[in-house]
């Protein structure tokens, strides 16, 4: 099996904007808390208050996070703390008797669910693996898998990776890595060897 770090678009796209996520998360939870209190006259301050907290540290965050953690280290922790405070505060809107507004809130804790399982996934390094049943492509919540028979040929080389399909069309991924000459000589046999063991029956036929 070989493998081959690579930047994937869509994926590069979702981390820059993971920060802006945190700042809009933030925002509704300092709006809902502030409409909680009006709708209850100010009578639960306390309950609050700690809302108001989480959605300072995630504005915060989501300003300063490519500076503070640059690794995404506690960017999950970060959505399972907001999970936690939009689930509280959705049952705290229920006593209230306003039903679209703690609906809306118990979706976006559905929604920081996704994006707290997503994220962890593309913070982690994308690399295109390469064995026996086809290349396996990074993607937000599960790898993709393009088979060898699905492949007409793979150019492997230091600065691209390209991948030609049967039906005449391709995906091109830019290497993050250093390869070396002969890294990429053995990844781009392996792939022609591959390919060739899956297209001789239908030759032979």
């Amino acid at each position: 099996m070989y493998s081959v770090g690579v930047k994937i678009e869509g994926i590069e796209s979702r981390r820059r904007s993971a920060g802006l996520l945190h700042i809009v998360i933030a925002f509704f939870l300092m709006v809902n808390a502030r409409n909680y209190l009006v709708q209850t006259g100010y009578a639960n301050m306390g309950l609050m208050v700690p809302v108001f907290i989480v959605a300072l540290i995630s504005g915060l965050y989501g300003i300063f996070r490519r500076s503070i953690d640059i690794t995404a280290r506690y960017n999950y922790w970060m959505r399972l703390l907001q999970v936690v405070t939009f689930a509280l505060m959705g049952f705290a809107w229920i006593g209230t008797g306003r039903t679209i507004d703690y609906i809306a809130i118990f979706i976006f804790s559905f929604l920081c669910i996704l994006l707290m399982f997503s994220e962890r996934r593309i913070f982690q390094e994308t690399a295109i693996t390469m064995d026996e049943k086809g290349l396996h492509i990074p993607g937000y919540y599960r790898e993709h898998l393009v088979k060898w028979h699905e492949i007409s040929e793979v150019v492997v080389r230091e600065d691209f990776l390209t991948i030609f399909h049967v039906r005449q069309k391709y995906l091109q991924y830019q290497v993050k890595q250093d390869l070396s000459t002969l890294e990429v000589a053995k990844m781009n046999a392996f792939c022609k060897e591959m390919i060739e063991q899956v297209q001789t029956p239908s030759t032979a036929e």
